[in-house]
């Protein structure tokens, strides 16, 4: 009877499990962009990138030292999302008090790590975004057009490449 019990309970969690993990839960939730400047960075990724702020939450001394990941640095951070979609990724702009730029990179080749983002846009969106970019002057850093796709790249104002694609032009 006891095996039995056991047996049932597995089951019963594994179908609560299951239920309670949706897709949206799967995947990479977030991204964390630590930088330099909260109000460029945050400029350039709801205005240029077009996404929308989902929310904000500032950490303490003693969540970050127990969190170990800033050397016990208190900090806050806004969360984007490009769609405000239960499955869309988050990307969360974290920021110190006091940070400093990286160095430059002159291609993603450069360093190991996370280099760059890449954000997808349906046709009428990658026009919009084509838009905005040569409207606050900001460089390409190149142009790929092919049968399928269209895609190019931009660095955000810390010096992260963006990638941007989009459909093939009609």
């Amino acid at each position: 009877m006891k095996k039995l019990t056991l047996l049932f309970c597995a089951f019963l969690f594994c179908v609560h499990m299951s239920q309670a993990q949706t897709d949206a839960e799967l995947g990479v939730l977030s991204i964390g962009l630590v930088v330099s400047d909260l109000e460029a960075s945050e400029r350039f990724y709801k205005e240029i990138i077009g996404m929308e702020e989902v929310r904000q939450f500032s950490l303490d001394e003693k969540w970050a030292d127990d969190a170990g990941a800033s050397n016990g640095k208190p900090f806050s951070v806004k969360m984007l999302k490009q769609k405000n979609l239960p499955s869309a990724t988050i990307l969360k702009l974290a920021y110190f008090d006091q940070m400093d730029k990286k160095p430059d990179m002159s291609g993603v080749d450069v360093n190991a790590g996370v280099n760059y983002l890449t954000f997808s846009y349906g046709a009428d969106d990658f026009e919009a975004v084509v838009k905005r970019i040569e409207a606050a002057g900001i460089e390409k850093m190149g142009w790929v057009s092919r049968d399928r796709y269209r895609l190019f790249f931009i660095k955000d104002p810390d010096g992260v490449f963006v990638e941007l694609f989009g459909p093939p032009e009609k």
